[in-house]
């Protein structure tokens, strides 16, 4: 059923018009008529595309791209493809946020955001160009912008571009905060600790070994995620709706690709079956994989941070965590680990949100898919959040964590933790004799600083 076309009201500038009828729009409003249905229809996270800039930003490299080639392959004007060029510079710069009014949650796979996207660079275009918005006529969202592109492929690209760049971050982030823990592994290269195995004594360690470790194992998960950038640099930019060879356009994919790699200093390629890569999400579902695996990890440390600096009295008391701020307002000097708990809650999340990615990759049918718009939310969120957790645990709690040595040495200064530790050097029998042995008020590192320096027994 066909809406009414309503009157111009005085405080409104435009009726805009699509296949369901007229609209009016706001007046100062650089969105169309689709993005207000879109914002009417899908207004349930009260979270809009303004909040995923990494992902805004890919759009509107990719939109600068296609005019590019659009314009080298004679299909837009100077014109046109200069002002929406400038306008795509305007929304790296972060300018017009508050028309980027399409919830992150939406049906059409995409559709929503990339038509709000394109609407914006089309009236913004009309203002650069001395027209009002919404004159079409004179620069088309869907004609002009949106030339010899879909959504399929648009959204796709922008998604993989903005992963790319997000994972640079990432990786920034890993390295910072392994290098932190690698600082502390040096510092107490030396210094004897008591291992735990199943939360019971076990035998005598570095306490640099634990640090290093920590170091070791995150570099080593981070590799694994990167790996995901080979898959994500394959894009189907140029594909359009399927894929498939009803919209072969082999010059145009060539042209924007090259053009998109100029602009982003990223090695891409197009997709080896742009069929597939219309529906298959394997990429972003091994990326996700990689960003739990992470996340997991990051969170076991931040048990063991808070574990070893538990008490400090009544606990295992090791390691003092920086007194970011007070613990309680009603026990005077109580300081609680609370960013080894924000980076635990940070990785709960994303733990969560990849069995929510598993679920939407899985759900799509035939040739599309169309919930790559909570993969784009999911996954943007998942790899910022945690790029920013490990930044801020590495600034706030590893480099300013002390170790108690008093109470790390007290806790080795036991016989059996001594047997323990000597088993490997001299023997079972030999160890025995020896921990029974020892004066209490011998220093311990004086005691096992002859075993250590052997080579175990084979």
């Amino acid at each position: 059923m066909q809406e009414t076309v309503m009157e111009p009201d005085p405080t409104w500038v435009r009726l805009e018009t699509d296949a369901l009828g007229s609209r009016k729009i706001p007046r100062d409003a650089l969105y169309g008529i689709h993005s207000l249905r879109a914002s009417e229809n899908f207004n349930v996270s009260g979270t809009t595309l303004a909040s995923l800039r990494p992902l805004v930003k890919a759009f509107a490299l990719v939109k600068k791209a296609a005019a590019i080639a659009n314009n080298r392959l004679g299909l837009l004007t100077d014109e046109k493809a200069d002002v929406i060029g400038r306008v795509c510079d305007e929304l790296l710069a972060g300018q017009h946020a508050r028309h980027l009014i399409v919830d992150v949650f939406q049906g059409g796979g995409g559709t929503s955001s990339h038509m709000n996207l394109n609407e914006i660079i089309a009236n913004r275009g009309l203002e650069l160009l001395g027209y009002s918005c919404g004159n079409y006529e004179h620069l088309h969202p869907v004609d002009d912008v949106n030339l010899s592109q879909s959504t399929t492929d648009v959204h796709s690209t922008a998604l993989r571009i903005a992963l790319l760049f997000e994972l640079v971050e990432l990786e920034n982030a890993v390295s910072g905060l392994a290098e932190s823990f690698a600082a502390k592994g040096r510092a107490f290269k030396d210094d004897l600790k008591l291992a735990r195995t199943h939360l019971m004594d076990a035998v005598p360690m570095k306490i640099g070994e634990e640090f290093t470790a920590f170091s070791h194992v995150l570099l080593h998960d981070l590799e694994n995620t990167l790996a995901m950038r080979a898959g994500l640099s394959q894009i189907n930019l140029g594909g359009t709706i399927a894929g498939s060879s009803l919209s072969d356009q082999p010059a145009f994919t060539h042209a924007v690709i090259g053009e998109l790699e100029a602009l982003t200093s990223l090695s891409l390629m197009p997709a080896h079956d742009l069929v597939a890569a219309a529906w298959n999400m394997s990429d972003l579902v091994g990326l996700s994989a990689g960003l739990k695996r992470q996340a997991i990890t990051l969170s076991k440390i931040c048990n063991d941070l808070r574990l070893l600096a538990s008490g400090p009295n009544g606990g295992i008391g090791e390691l003092s965590l920086p007194p970011v701020q007070a613990g309680s307002p009603q026990i005077p000097g109580k300081i609680n680990p609370v960013i080894p708990e924000m980076v635990n809650q940070v990785a709960f999340h994303i733990i969560g949100s990849d069995v929510a990615i598993s679920l939407a990759a899985e759900a799509g049918q035939l040739q599309r898919n169309p919930f790559e718009p909570m993969l784009a939310y999911a996954l943007l969120g998942a790899t910022g959040m945690l790029a920013k957790a490990m930044k801020t645990l590495a600034k706030q709690c590893i480099e300013g964590l002390m170790v108690n040595l008093g109470r790390s040495r007290n806790m080795l200064e036991h016989p059996q933790t001594i047997e323990n530790g000597l088993v490997p050097f001299i023997g079972l029998k030999d160890a025995h004799v020896l921990a029974q042995s020892i004066s209490a008020d011998t220093p311990l590192s004086d005691l096992l600083a002859p075993y250590l320096a052997r080579k175990p027994k084979s």
